[in-house]
């Protein structure tokens, strides 16, 4: 779901609700928040032009209410990772599962903010390419997210793949399981059930909500 605001200043938003991928079974299917107010664009970081996007986990009660959420990757903004979790926090999920209604799920939801006259989010990515060349993997994963969202060519996905890869490389916990589900999914990469797998199981040694509950559900083994 798009959102376009009216005023130069307000925001563009992105709103993207993803699962746990499959290869035999599917214990959740992805939906959309059955009721959900977007967040607003803090004025603090209007003010200071902040844009990025911001990953989240919500733990998701058999009734589709949030039980617990976890930032999986940030802005750099706290204003903006803070609104993007209070709102979203605060939305009705549709459960379509194949598991026990008594077990708690966690869903991703990705959230993108920026000003209107920033439409591919050039100052956010200068900005965390530089956090990103001096050593931040937080950053180098965040800059794969923003290359992602921002591709229009073949050359520009494999930009954010390889900037993918190098952030899990170098360890970042959510980065391995977005590049197990790549994987899994064959984006970009040649389905390899193992190689999903391997990274998941970093990515889950690390505490990653999404990776455990996906080794935990069995559908690619333990």
């Amino acid at each position: 779901m798009i959102i376009h605001a009216p005023k130069r200043l307000l925001m563009l938003a992105a709103l993207l609700c993803t699962t746990m991928p499959s290869l035999a079974s599917e214990p959740m299917q992805p939906a959309p928040p059955i009721s959900c107010k977007k967040p607003e664009y803090p004025e603090r970081a209007q003010k200071a032009e902040a844009e990025g996007i911001t990953v989240l986990g919500f733990l998701v009660r058999a009734d589709g209410t949030v039980r617990d959420t976890v930032v999986l990757s940030s802005t750099g903004s706290r204003d903006l990772d803070r609104a993007a979790e209070l709102a979203l926090s605060r939305c009705l999920f549709e459960r379509v599962a194949k598991v026990d209604d008594a077990v708690d799920l966690w869903v991703r939801m990705v959230y993108v903010w920026h000003l209107t006259d920033d439409d591919y989010l050039l100052r956010a990515k200068h900005k965390t390419a530089v956090a990103a060349g001096n050593g931040n993997v937080a950053a180098r994963y965040h800059l794969s997210l923003l290359l992602s969202t921002t591709a229009k060519t073949d050359a520009d996905r494999e930009k954010a793949l390889v900037v993918l890869r190098s952030a899990a490389e170098l360890g970042h916990a959510h980065a391995q399981y977005d590049l197990g589900q790549r994987y899994e999914k064959g984006e970009g990469v040649t389905v390899d059930p193992d190689e999903a797998l391997r990274w998941y199981r970093k990515s889950a040694a690390q505490d990653d909500p999404l990776a455990k509950q996906r080794l935990t559900l069995g559908i690619l083994g333990s």
